[in-house]
C-alpha cells in the first residue's frame, strides 16, 4: 500500500467515525427513550413510591450520556438526584405516618406536625418535575423529541 493509499484510507475512516457519531438531538433523545423505559418499568413499584423513586435514580444514573451536551448532562444528573432525594420523603408518606404526626399533635399540643409527610413528598414531587422540566427543555432546544411522562400514571 502506497502513502497516498494510506492517506485516502485515514480520511475516509475518519469521515465513516464523524458521520457515525450522534448529533446532540439524536443522543439526547436516545436517552429520553430509555428514562421512560425506565419509568415504565418502575410502575410495578406503584404501590411503594419510595421504592419507585429509588428505582428510578438507580437505572436513570446507568444511561450513558456522554453524546450529550455537557448543559443536558448536567440536567439530567440534577433530575437523577431529586428522584434520589424524594425516596426517603414519598417512603415516609404513609397512612401510619399520619396516624403517627396526629398522636404527636395531640401529645405535645403542637399541631405544626400534622401533614408534614405529605408536605414532604409534595415537595419532592415538586422538585422531581421542576428538574424534569429543565431537562425537557433543554432537550427541546437542541430539537430531541421528549416522550411522553409515564410517571404516576
Amino acid at each position: 500500500m502506497n502513502n497516498s493509499s494510506r492517506v485516502l484510507l485515514c480520511i475516509l475512516t475518519a469521515l465513516s467515525l464523524v458521520s457515525c457519531s450522534r448529533s446532540p438531538a439524536d443522543a439526547i433523545t436516545n436517552v429520553l427513550n430509555k428514562c421512560a423505559d425506565t419509568s415504565h418499568k418502575a410502575a410495578i413499584y406503584n404501590n411503594n413510591p419510595g421504592l419507585q423513586a429509588r428505582y428510578i435514580a438507580h437505572e436513570a444514573q446507568k444511561i450513558d450520556i456522554r453524546d450529550c451536551p455537557p448543559d443536558f448532562r448536567q440536567a439530567f444528573q440534577a433530575h437523577i438526584f431529586a428522584w434520589q432525594q424524594s425516596a426517603a420523603a414519598l417512603q415516609n408518606n404513609t397512612a401510619g405516618a399520619a396516624v403517627m404526626e396526629g398522636a404527636l399533635a395531640g401529645a405535645t399540643g403542637d399541631s405544626r406536625f400534622i401533614g408534614q409527610a405529605n408536605q414532604d413528598a409534595a415537595i419532592a414531587v415538586q422538585q422531581i418535575n421542576e428538574t424534569y422540566f429543565v431537562v425537557t427543555e433543554i432537550a427541546q432546544r437542541y430539537g430531541a423529541r421528549v416522550p411522553t411522562s409515564v410517571v404516576g400514571q
